[in-house]
């Protein structure tokens, strides 16, 4: 995985050069950003560059040697690999410990201490490190403080403030920034081009919608996420987001996700997103910051929203967006600890429908 295959991400990968280069390599960061702007493959490239056995220059994999093969097919004795399951609200623990039988002889603790078989190294990446809850922080704590040698842990996550302290303070911190709208079409014209991926939007707007996240422009190539995303927007800009049972129609398309509970519960997550991004915008605009060009795409819903929020005055319209943010938020929260998705739509819409119509912020 040559590095070129990453069209940002520039200021990282020097980062790593010079770190390398200076032998300052840390033993641990804390990769975050946005989902679906390559933080997983730089991660990666990073792991196949260090255990390369013929590097072609700084931090540069030759891509062809076995140590390359195998970290691009996931099977190197030195690379280790964590994700949350998809049917799990968190990184279970016994991924890092073992299980009650087997407690400090298997898991990512144990295979990060043993000499390395091959690369010289050892590499850990922790992906959804959103998702380590306490006790799966506290049984890294050792590793985190007292690193074994030549071993480097990366853990992958959204945000800063979805992380434990603990996680923190012990590590360097690297913030991506989110893929250009042109960056975003490359991707997309190569994937096409490979067939998979079939949309009725042109790449143009598709590239527009995904808000410089792959990941986003995957979710609105499908048309009837397209056409649910207008439908939501329209609901939250009308001040009455329950009405017409709104709650039903969340349901059904969270439904329709499949029979998975983890699908179900990461289409709900993604309405979130939107709704969020929605309030956002809507806040933005009313401080009177101008919108990027991702954003037209929201300008009737949001020009609509504001303007019923203007006879209540400029701060009082700006807490409404932050108190609607904010209960949007919960709503993820709700997910992620597997409630009743059924009952936690209705209650976030009819919070969401007492904020709006009040015009009084919900504390509680």
């Amino acid at each position: 995985m040559p590095w070129n295959e990453l069209l940002n991400h520039k200021e990282q990968i020097e980062r790593f050069r010079k770190a390398l280069s200076n032998q300052r390599l840390a033993s641990t960061y804390l990769f975050v950003g946005k989902p679906g702007i390559g933080k997983r493959k730089f991660a990666l490239t990073l792991a196949e560059a260090l255990l390369c056995e013929r590097p072609v220059g700084e931090l540069e994999s030759c891509g062809e040697c076995s140590s390359c093969k195998q970290v691009q097919s996931l099977s190197h004795p030195d690379l280790i690999l964590i994700s949350k399951p998809d049917d799990k609200a968190f990184i279970p623990v016994e991924l890092f410990i073992g299980d009650q039988e087997h407690r400090r002889q298997v898991g990512l603790i144990h295979d990060i201490g043993l000499k390395p078989f091959r690369g010289g190294r050892k590499i850990a990446i922790i992906n959804d490190a959103d998702f380590l809850n306490q006790e799966g922080a506290n049984s890294l704590l050792k590793t985190l403080e007292e690193p074994p040698p030549h071993s480097v842990l990366i853990l992958i996550g959204t945000s800063v403030h979805q992380q434990l302290k603990t996680i923190i303070s012990r590590s360097q911190v690297i913030r991506f920034g989110e893929l250009t709208s042109n960056e975003i079409r490359q991707i997309l014209e190569r994937i096409q081009s490979e067939g998979q991926l079939e949309t009725n939007l042109s790449l143009d707007e598709l590239s527009v919608l995904a808000d410089g996240s792959m990941e986003q422009a995957i979710q609105f190539a499908d048309s009837d996420w397209l056409e649910f995303r207008r439908t939501l927007m329209e609901q939250l800009s009308s001040g009455d987001p329950g009405s017409d049972d709104f709650a039903k129609t969340v349901s059904s398309f969270v439904d329709a996700a499949g029979t998975d509970a983890a699908l179900r519960r990461a289409r709900l997550i993604q309405i979130g997103d939107v709704a969020i991004r929605f309030f956002r915008i809507c806040y933005l605009q009313m401080t009177g910051i101008a919108g990027t060009a991702s954003e037209s795409d929201y300008a009737e819903s949001v020009s609509s929203f504001v303007t019923n929020l203007e006879p209540m005055g400029s701060q009082r319209s700006l807490l409404i967006c932050g108190e609607a943010i904010e209960r949007t938020l919960e709503l993820q929260r709700h997910v992620l600890a597997n409630a009743n998705a059924a009952n936690i739509i209705d209650a976030w819409l009819i919070q969401l429908g007492r904020i709006f119509r009040s015009r009084v912020p919900v504390l509680n």
